[in-house]
C-alpha cells in the first residue's frame, strides 16, 4: 500500500514539474501593444501642430475645473501654431465629442474633434485652421 502512495505522489510531482516548466506563449497571442488617449485625472501633454505654417508646441491639459472642463496651459510659442492659443485656459469636452479650447473670457480659440477614429484631434472650428492635436503622454 505504501508503495502505491509513494508511486502516486511521485507521478503527481512529476506531472506538476513538467507542467510548470512547459511555459510557452500561445501561438495566437498578438505581440503588438496599442495605446489610446487617457481619460483619467492626470495631467496630460499634447503636441499642437500647424501643418501649413510648419510650427508646433507642447501644451498641457490639467485638472478638472467643472463637470466637463479642465484647465489648459500653452506657452507663448503656441501662438505660432494658432493665434490666441497661448491664451487658452480651459479644455472643454462638448456633447458632440469635440473639444473647445477657450480663453479666460470663455471665448473659444479653437475647437477640435476626433471624427476619424485616430488618436489625433483635427481642427473643426475655425474650419480653415490646419491644426492637429495629439496626446504625447
Amino acid at each position: 500500500m505504501k508503495s502505491y502512495v509513494f508511486a502516486g505522489s511521485v507521478a503527481v510531482l512529476a506531472g506538476l514539474l513538467t507542467w510548470s516548466f512547459d511555459v510557452r506563449a500561445p501561438d495566437d497571442v498578438d505581440p503588438i501593444t496599442s495605446g489610446s488617449i487617457r481619460r483619467d485625472g492626470a495631467h496630460q501633454q499634447f503636441s499642437m501642430a500647424n501643418s501649413a505654417a510648419r510650427t508646433s508646441c507642447v501644451a498641457e491639459r490639467g485638472g478638472a475645473v467643472s463637470g466637463r472642463s479642465r484647465s489648459f496651459t500653452a506657452p507663448a510659442d503656441c501662438n505660432s501654431v494658432w493665434p490666441g492659443l497661448a491664451e487658452a485656459r480651459t479644455w472643454t469636452e462638448n456633447e458632440d465629442g469635440s473639444v473647445s479650447l477657450a480663453n479666460g473670457r470663455g471665448e473659444a480659440v479653437l475647437t477640435v474633434s476626433n471624427d476619424d477614429g485616430s488618436a489625433a484631434y483635427q481642427a473643426q472650428e475655425p474650419t480653415e485652421a490646419p491644426v492637429t492635436v495629439l496626446a504625447i503622454n
